[in-house]
């Protein structure tokens, strides 16, 4: 394998040194979007999984001793998978405590999941239950099977093949390990004995295309755990808990650039495998601390890769109230959503429709769509381009029926507007009900009912039921246009404005102890509150404002910051936001998102919140609480993702009470 560089780079400048033999990266000082690192750095996890072709690896440094799995492959190894199962390591016993917290969950299993438990033995009993193959563990492989094992892939030894897999298991016993393997345990036709090889306490079993003799001696003269770039993975990963996997991005992406070739790949293809250029490996772990679990992962690569993905202060979500039930925050990258906006103007130009113009209906009266292209009687009596001939009794009583009375309530109507719009209806009903035309159909509504929608939504002013929101047949800019011509919104710059440095998108547990008495928007806690230029925040504000008096309704909840801007559904709910609140000091919250003040996004769900508010509105949902044992264990969930020198740091965590 080619020697990588280390990190940070060794050039005093701190360019970035593309190793010898790597394929090139993109010239230039470029600053790749965010959202496109983020597709970047996830396309890279994904390749580790389907590079190693699954299995369990562990670099675990609580206890054991002597050599790890690493030493006994080679630095050309392209993806490397392991598990560590000392029965002594204090994170297997958090791991076993953790799963004896779900009520009859060794039960279930049928196996043992006490502290004493032999992990390899359930292992071995998981995978010989798989099969036809009956393997007595204490005979056949306790005697002489270690307590770590791993899984790796090599670069392929002839041009055009598939790289080569090997497996190595410690083993305390070599004569009694390869009788075993030979054997299959008894259980196949046998492995051939160059394909068995021992070194430094570990059996190396390789494929019949590969001498694992040769596999043994490139080990010994290079090993990976000596590898620059795997080293430096592991160290910004930090502890590697009980399963761990690093892989060799550059390394990969040959690969896969070899098993492409010829086949025709298309352009998109081509893109994708150069969006690798500027990561150099995935490296990740599962972790059991004494009351979570973590899944961590390291993603090495180069300065434009990392710049877009770095925090701009502690992430919003440590000011947010304490009684947070669900929040995401992130660091936005201007470039990503100018990039967005453009694929996703290639998207629909590509299908020939902006989305915008299909929108017919932005509502009902009783729950049917309105205004559908191919709607029926049976399906909403008003506007039915083709009706019956039906008498006034006979609408009358369809009227009278449940399905199509109109419902109007937590519109926030007084009594004398909910009786004049039903009225309104009730005409309408009558007349496209008895043929008697007032220009009710699909496409001309609001001829006869004039421009105030029924709902007080002037902006719809062609079409009282939104028919009319903007005009048919428009491409994407000209719909982006129309809006901006109508109602003075100039995207994407407006959307970037929106957006600005920082954004947090939260959902508040106050209220939904009874879900019953929630009637609309204002009575269910959320909103965003941004980081950026409160100038063009207040005036996009302003804006929106604007167009929602127009239409008849109520400005935005809003509050302004120091620096930026706070929009929610109530007015209550935005001065909490604008307000420093107590949730990063909350310890269901520093469990899950450790990296909070460094953090460039971050995410966090109050999972005790939300089995409060299940168990106390059971009954509106169903009144079955059977699922609630399964989520009664847990705590909190959390996501957060901060740039560590070379490496784009992930931390995944699950947090029990």
């Amino acid at each position: 394998m080619t020697t990588p560089p280390t990190f940070p780079p060794a050039d005093p400048s701190g360019a970035w040194q593309q190793p010898a033999g790597y394929p090139p990266s993109a010239p230039g000082p470029v600053k790749p979007s965010r959202l496109r690192t983020g597709l970047v750095l996830g396309g890279a996890a994904t390749a580790a999984l389907v590079l190693v072709g699954g299995g369990v690896f562990a670099y675990t440094t609580l206890d054991g001793g002597g050599a790890q799995p690493e030493a006994a492959l080679p630095d050309t190894t392209i993806a490397y998978v392991r598990v560590d199962l000392d029965p002594s390591a204090t994170q297997k016993v958090n791991l076993l405590r953790l799963a004896n917290r779900f009520p009859d969950l060794a039960k279930d299993l049928d196996v043992d999941l006490s502290e004493t438990a032999d992990l390899r033995e359930l292992l071995v009993d998981a995978i010989a239950g798989s099969g036809e193959c009956t393997v007595d563990y204490a005979a056949d492989v306790e005697p002489w099977l270690g307590q770590r094992a791993g899984f790796a892939s090599l670069p392929a030894t002839e041009d055009g093949a598939e790289p080569e897999p090997v497996v190595v298991l410690q083993v305390t016993d070599e004569g009694a390990a390869r009788t075993a393997i030979e054997s299959e345990l008894g259980c196949g036709d046998g492995i051939e004995p160059a394909q068995v090889a021992f070194t430094d306490g570990y059996a190396l079993i390789t494929s019949e295309t590969l001498a694992a003799a040769d596999v043994a001696s490139a080990a010994n003269k290079a090993p990976l755990a000596d590898d620059p770039l795997f080293s430096a993975d592991r160290k910004a990963l930090g502890d590697a808990g009980l399963v761990s996997v690093w892989v060799d991005v550059q390394g990969a992406k040959g690969l896969l650039e070899d098993s492409l070739a010829g086949q025709g790949d298309s352009e998109e293809t081509t893109a994708a495998l150069a969006e690798l250029d500027g990561v150099t490996s995935v490296t990740g772990a599962l972790r059991a601390g004494s009351d979570h679990l973590e899944l961590a992962f390291a993603v090495g690569a180069d300065e434009a890769t990392l710049t877009p993905l770095e925090g701009s202060g502690t992430s919003l979500l440590t000011g947010l109230p304490d009684t947070t039930l669900f929040a995401s925050a992130g660091t936005v990258d201007p470039a990503a959503i100018d990039e967005a906006w453009e694929q996703l103007s290639t998207l629909a130009d590509t299908f020939g429709s902006s989305g915008l113009d299909g929108l017919e209906d932005l509502g009902s009266l009783g729950g049917d769509d309105l205004l559908d292209d191919d709607w029926s009687l049976s399906s909403n009596p008003v506007g039915t381009t083709t009706l019956p001939t039906v008498t006034e009794a006979e609408c009358a009583a369809l009227l009278a029926q449940p399905e199509y009375a109109a419902d109007f309530s937590g519109l926030g109507l007084t009594a004398e507007e909910e009786a004049e719009y039903k009225r309104t209806y009730d005409e309408a009903f009558m007349s496209s009900c008895t043929g008697t035309d007032l220009g009710l159909g699909a496409d001309d509504l609001d001829t006869d009912l004039g421009t105030d929608d029924l709902y007080g939504d002037d902006y719809l002013t062609d079409d009282p039921y939104g028919d009319d929101l903007l005009p048919s047949g428009l491409g994407f800019q000209e719909t982006v246009d129309e809006l901006e011509k109508s109602f003075d919104i100039k995207l994407p710059e407006d959307l970037k404005t929106l957006l600005g440095e920082q954004i947090v998108v939260a959902l508040d547990s106050a209220g939904l102890d009874d879900i019953s008495s929630v009637t609309g928007p204002g009575d269910v806690s959320f909103g965003a509150r941004t980081i950026g230029d409160k100038a063009a925040l207040e005036d996009l504000l302003g804006r929106i404002d604007a167009i929602l008096v127009d239409a008849g309704a109520d400005k935005l909840s809003s509050a302004t910051t120091e620096d930026g801007l706070v929009i929610a559904s109530n007015d209550d709910y935005a001065a909490q936001l604008a307000a420093e609140g107590k949730l990063g000091t909350k310890p269901a919250f520093t469990t899950v998102v450790p990296d909070a003040k460094s953090a460039s996004s971050a995410m966090f769900v109050d999972i005790d919140a939300i089995e409060k508010i299940a168990r106390a509105n059971i009954d509106a949902l169903g009144g079955d609480d059977s699922w609630i044992s399964y989520v009664a264990p847990l705590q909190a969930f959390g996501v957060s993702t901060r740039v560590d020198g070379g490496h784009a740091v992930s931390s995944v965590r699950l947090s029990f009470d």
